[in-house]
Formats: C-alpha cells, sequence, structure tokens
C-alpha cells in the first residue's frame, strides 16, 4: 500500500459514527401508547418508540465498544441503548466513503490487505447494505395512521421502515460470496438479510427516475434503489454473522479466537456489525468543528 495512505489512516481522528434509530416490530406505536415500553422485550423491539434511543442516533462515549463486549447491551438495555446505540446495533449507521480515491484503493484490492480501509472507505469495500430506513422520527406514527397508502409520494420516500418498502416478497437479495439458501462447506444453510434493492433493475431502468414521483405507491417499492429510498448503512448481510464471530482458531494459551481475525477478507465486509466494525466508523468533523 501507497505510503501516504499509511500515514493517512494512522492520523484519522477519533469521533463517532452516527446513524438512524429505528423500531423492529410495524406494532410498536401501538405498544408504547398501552404503556408496554416497561417489558425489557418490548425496549428491545421498539427503541424508537419506546424512547430508548434517539432517532438520529450514535454512541456517546468512548468506552462504549469495551462495555459492549462485557455484555453491557444485555444488562443495562436503558443506559446502553441511549448512550452506545451504534454499539448495542440499535443504531443503523450510515456509510459514506471518506476519501476521494477509495474507489481507487478498492479496486487495487487494499481493502482486503489493510483492514482499516473497511471504515475508512464502506462503500468501496462492501462493507455497507442498502436499506430502507426511516428518516423521519414520526414515521412510525405516521404509517399506523394510514398515511402509507394516502401520501405514498413522501412516506415511501421517507418512512420506508415503516411502510415496508424491504420485504421477503417484493425485493431480491443482496448479492454476496453466499447466496440465499446455499450450503456452506460446513454443511449450514444461510439465512441472508433483506436488502433495499430494484426488484426489476431492467423495468425500472425503463420507466426511469421520473416515474418514482409520479407513480410512487408502485414504482418506489418495485425500484426502491433507482427511486433513492435507500441509506446505506452499516449491519451484518447474513444471519449466521454472530455465530460466526464467535468461532476461531485456538491461540497457544487456550483462548479462543474469532473468525473475524481468521478470515477478514469474508468477515469483515458481510459481518461489519458482529465484528465491531459499524460503531468505529470514520466520521469527520466539518472544518473549525470539534465534531460532526
Amino acid at each position: 500500500m501507497p505510503r501516504a495512505l499509511w500515514i493517512f489512516l494512522a492520523n484519522l481522528p477519533a469521533a463517532f459514527t452516527w446513524g438512524y434509530c429505528n423500531d423492529k416490530d410495524l406494532s410498536c406505536p401501538s405498544w408504547a401508547k398501552q404503556g408496554e415500553c416497561s417489558k425489557a422485550h418490548v425496549k428491545e423491539l421498539c427503541p424508537h418508540s419506546c424512547s430508548v434511543c434517539d432517532h438520529n442516533c450514535r454512541d456517546s462515549d468512548e468506552q462504549c465498544p469495551q462495555w459492549g463486549d462485557g455484555g453491557e447491551c444485555e444488562t443495562a438495555v436503558d443506559f446502553m441503548f441511549k448512550s452506545c446505540p451504534a454499539t448495542c446495533g440499535v443504531c443503523k449507521t450510515r456509510c459514506y466513503d471518506k476519501d476521494v480515491d477509495c474507489t481507487e484503493w478498492a479496486r487495487d484490492g487494499f481493502c482486503a490487505k489493510n483492514p482499516s480501509l473497511y471504515t475508512l472507505c464502506p462503500v468501496s469495500c462492501g462493507t455497507c447494505t442498502d436499506m430502507c430506513l426511516d428518516k423521519q422520527n414520526d414515521c412510525p406514527n405516521w404509517a399506523a395512521e394510514g398515511q402509507c397508502g394516502t401520501n405514498p409520494g413522501y412516506m415511501l420516500q421517507n418512512c420506508p421502515h415503516s411502510c415496508q418498502v424491504c420485504n421477503e416478497l417484493s425485493h431480491t437479495k443482496s448479492k454476496h460470496p453466499v447466496a440465499l439458501g446455499e450450503t456452506t462447506a460446513d454443511g449450514r444453510n444461510v439465512t441472508e438479510r433483506v436488502a433495499c434493492a430494484d426488484h426489476d433493475r431492467r423495468q425500472c431502468l425503463i420507466w426511469g427516475q421520473h416515474e418514482c414521483e409520479l407513480n410512487p405507491a408502485a414504482v418506489m417499492r418495485q425500484c426502491a434503489h433507482m427511486c433513492g429510498v435507500c441509506t446505506t448503512a452499516c449491519e451484518d448481510k447474513y444471519s449466521d454473522c454472530p455465530q460466526w464471530a464467535k468461532e476461531g482458531t485456538k491461540s497457544l494459551f487456550g483462548r479462543g479466537g474469532s473468525k473475524c481475525d481468521d478470515d477478514k477478507a469474508f468477515m469483515l465486509p458481510n459481518c461489519p456489525f458482529s465484528c465491531g466494525i459499524c460503531p468505529k466508523l470514520h466520521v469527520f468533523p466539518p472544518a473549525g468543528k470539534d465534531e460532526m
């Protein structure tokens, strides 16, 4: 890797990444109104409606990764979801490349050679996934009121998660090294995450972007990527990632290793949350500001 790039990576400023906190169940607004947020499992399913984490979220303490490694996301839900949402996975951290040379570095194969690029160049290095994430704080309540149908132009664009733009029936899967339903070498069946994508890319190109505004109810669901519905964010691409991250070789001293270290070329771009990359994406502060 060029010496200039090594120097650049070594001098990256420490900063917190940010993203969106979304509920995991469409019933969350109703449960919250019924007072169900006092239950731990409801807080986990409905972090946004239960005000456990802010809609626009990020870790607020540099010790969050250490606390997360210590299991605090499970034992101190109220504190951790509020203070460390990225570390606990309730904040889906947004991704963008932080250097104009990222595309060239990725094309030259530097992502696999230097894991630091998975945080510096998460888009070019394939760390991120196009996801259906709500962009407005009131999306769950608006969706519960039926506005996904009555105001599709605005709602599908800004509230794709609450309006279920991404689902098993209407969208293709992301294209990753292991396909949905494919059996791995050790006999396991992999379940792949649902991504925000164009269902029929050829048809979407025929329609063109102008149809996104003219016929949003149909076109935005079929062509979410073309219509700009998707948010590029950091999340595991496979449901097996947490288990894979725990696997690994044993060291000479008997301590367990991690597949994130043993198979970086596959694990880092495909299991970024389980491998601890998502909360560590570098965010550069604007000129003259201490943070973003």
